[in-house]
């Protein structure tokens, strides 16, 4: 089978996916989501979302893109210093995801099949930002909308977009 690869990230609608290296929202319920849709998957990330504080890794398989690797890696991680090789050592693998940040984004949207995109209804102060895209590119297969309320600041939309292909 063939790798499928794709893209999961929550973005505000001035595409905001971070702000010192951490998520600016706490969401539960799309957190909740994010577990559920990458659940015993592998996952490819750069080396700064890998250490955020609020990150969260696969108990299954890290690939963490690095250009100075640790001497030791801990367990369910690998470590490779570009994209080719992240993918290359991920070749066994059907479905990948990739969690950022905002560069492993920029470079891999071209090569995603999937984007589990959140949107987060919003406009906040960040200082890392979710690459613009074409969305004529990309077909909305679903929309969940969860409103705001005791223990969601915002309210938010977890969309499901699939790459179109040419006919």
């Amino acid at each position: 089978m063939k790798l499928q690869l794709y893209i999961i990230a929550a973005m505000s609608e001035n595409h905001v996916i971070g702000l010192n290296n951490n998520l600016p929202w706490h969401l539960p319920d799309e957190w909740a989501h994010f577990r559920r849709v990458t659940e015993g998957k592998a996952f490819i990330m750069g080396r700064k979302s890998f250490e955020a504080p609020d990150a969260l890794h696969s108990e299954y398989r890290n690939v963490i893109i690095t250009s100075r690797p640790p001497a030791h890696a801990g367990p369910n991680v690998e470590y490779a210093k570009d994209i080719s090789g992240a993918i290359a050592l991920l070749s066994d693998e059907t479905d990948v995801f990739i969690l950022g940040g905002a560069s492993i984004f920029q470079q891999m949207l071209s090569l995603a099949d999937r984007m589990y995109l959140t949107i987060v209804h919003a406009q906040v102060a960040g200082d890392a930002y979710f690459p613009a895209f074409d969305m004529a590119d990309w077909e909305l297969a679903s929309s969940e909308f969860h409103g705001a309320d005791d223990d969601h600041a915002y309210s938010f939309s977890m969309n499901l977009y699939i790459r179109k292909r040419p006919e």
